[in-house]
């Protein structure tokens, strides 16, 4: 079962978990940690002095002042870093997203993208442009929830999750399954409650100061594994198909093939044990390979053990 709001913490494992990934992204982490660095120092050196005398003349007790200065100061610096990482973020994105889909065995689905490389390139720039001014826009108008206890936080995070998912999965929507910037935004919409549990979770990690720093690459990570998980997930559903067509091309159903078909993993896995005389010579599954709707193809591998019928 696929639950979105799990995959920032498997980002995080699988991020550690290996170093080629680490050693990737060397340049852009040190970059944002000068960036952090230099925004807890001016936050601290400069904005939380001025913003604690400034309640101070407005009346407020010096320790409550001073409290909430720091306060202010430190999710202001969230909200820095945050921005800096919507501007750095997308040149490296793409490549890390594409990175984990190689590890996973998905190589074939980035090797047959579809349509012009040019129109994908304008696609890509346009929905950048779009995502990043939304993002901003966004992360602006609802940065007052923050002021409301708890209930805000989790406003503020759902929210600005929905479109950080959103950007996130763009990539794979449009240079991967070849939709445009429209036809990802009604996707994105259409399963909103998925895109903001992850984007919710994602978010309220990238809210913690420079801890956010890790967990700004590791969301993209967990996003690509989310739908890595999806793209098997649809390919085992249709791999499982085409076995029970095979088996019985009449349509008629057997007790074999009922039981076969109300399990997705198990009913695969009793469907292509059987022996090889069941399967016709010639047929789709010894000959082609099955295209996905993801923008990929059954790895060959699995399509040639379907034919053997092992």
């Amino acid at each position: 079962m696929i639950i979105p709001s799990s995959y920032p913490a498997q980002g995080i494992l699988y991020f550690l978990g290996h170093p080629q990934l680490i050693t990737s992204l060397i340049c852009p982490i040190l970059i944002t940690l000068l960036w952090a660095i230099a925004v807890v120092v001016f936050g601290f050196a400069y904005l939380l002095q001025l913003q604690a005398h400034a309640l101070i003349r407005a009346n407020c007790p010096a320790g409550v002042a001073w409290f909430v200065g720091v306060l202010f100061v430190l999710l202001e610096i969230a909200v820095m870093i945050v921005l800096f990482y919507l501007i750095i973020l997308p040149i490296y994105q793409d490549g890390l997203f594409d990175r984990v889909l190689r590890l996973r065995g998905l190589r074939d689905v980035l090797e047959r993208r579809q349509g012009n490389d040019v129109v994908k390139c304008m696609r890509g720039v346009n929905g950048g442009l779009f995502i990043l001014f939304a993002q901003i826009a966004v992360l602006i108008l609802t940065l007052p929830l923050n002021l409301i206890p708890i209930l805000g936080q989790i406003l503020y995070a759902t929210i600005n999750g929905w479109i950080l998912t959103f950007g996130i999965r763009f990539h794979y929507d449009a240079e991967i399954r070849n939709l445009s910037v429209a036809q990802s935004r009604q996707e994105a919409w259409k399963r909103r409650s998925e895109y903001s549990g992850f984007g919710a979770v994602a978010v309220g990690l990238e809210m913690i100061p420079i801890a956010n720093l890790l967990f700004m690459w590791t969301n993209i990570v967990g996003c690509a594994l989310w739908v890595a998980d999806e793209i098997e997930k649809e390919e085992r559903r249709q791999q499982q198909q085409i076995v029970q067509g095979v088996l019985n091309p009449s349509g008629l159903s057997s007790p074999e093939s009922a039981a076969g078909s109300s399990s997705s993993g198990t009913g695969f896995l009793k469907a292509s044990s059987r022996p090889q005389s069941l399967v016709p010579e010639g047929s789709a599954i010894s000959t082609s390979r099955p295209k996905s709707p993801f923008g990929g193809v059954f790895s060959k591998g699995k399509a040639d053990s379907l034919g053997q019928g092992k």
